[in-house]
């Protein structure tokens, strides 16, 4: 009696379709020339003509003043139930009846707690005030001062604003812009080949609060000679520098 043997389902298919399966040593080499066609594909080549370059790294400075400075009072209130508002309305008039154009706003405040029927509150005001009203500040503050409600200065900050300090940097670019384009009028005067232009500039910012020592000095000397001690005695400053990374360029044919 002869014996059947079955074969594998998936060489039945093949057979009958007429498939040629291919070798490990053909998929290897299939998946070689894979690799080389998109090794090939992703080749990145330099078109036109390479630009000459020439580097600039330009530093410089000038100094942010402010004859403002930003003032908190703080203003501790104890009043009845239901009136914190009219309170804090109170409060601001107050404040803006001290005088000096100076515009007092509301910039925080809290509950701490209630006693005996009064709720006690703890607000604090802002304004930029000019400096030469600043001396009489405190005591305008104490006189403010009444049953219910007690105020006194929290805080002074003579650091210029942000309008103040981006007026500086304005001049400062402005100060780059003209160095660069004497720059580039003395490259295209050494290079009569060439036709440089700007191709990039990289600005960098800082301020650093810095004490004018002599200005200071020569206030006090005229102070002391008999002389009115000046408004801006206690001006504010800080030194603004700007740094730049600057990048020339100029077709090496000189297009």
């Amino acid at each position: 009696m002869l014996q059947t043997r079955l074969l594998p389902v998936s060489l039945i298919v093949a057979a009958a379709l007429g498939l040629v399966l291919p070798t490990p040593s053909a998929w290897a080499q299939k998946a070689s020339e894979s690799v080389e066609s998109v090794t090939s594909d992703t080749v990145v080549q330099r078109e036109g003509v390479a630009d000459d370059e020439v580097v600039l790294a330009l530093e410089v400075e000038d100094w942010v003043e402010t004859k403002t400075a930003t003032v908190h009072v703080a203003a501790d209130l104890a009043v009845e139930s239901g009136r914190f508002g009219a309170a804090r309305q109170e409060l601001v008039s107050t404040l803006q009846g001290f005088g000096a154009g100076a515009e007092w706003r509301i910039v925080d405040f809290g509950k701490l707690g209630d006693d005996a029927g009064f709720e006690r509150w703890r607000l604090v005001a802002e304004a930029r005030v000019p400096e030469a009203t600043l001396a009489d500040l405190a005591g305008k503050t104490k006189d403010a001062t009444k049953p219910g409600r007690a105020l006194s200065v929290a805080s002074i900050d003579y650091s210029p604003t942000v309008a103040e300090r981006e007026a500086v940097v304005d001049r400062l670019r402005a100060r780059v812009y003209g160095r660069v384009a004497r720059e580039i009028v003395a490259l295209n005067s050494a290079f009569g080949n060439r036709t440089f232009r700007i191709r990039m500039i990289d600005f960098t910012t800082g301020f650093r609060p810095e004490p004018r020592m002599m200005t200071m000095a020569r206030a006090d000397a005229a102070y002391k000679e008999g002389g009115s001690a000046p408004a801006g005695g206690l001006v504010g400053a800080e030194k603004a520098r700007l740094s730049a990374r600057v990048v020339l360029a100029a077709s090496a044919t000189g297009g």
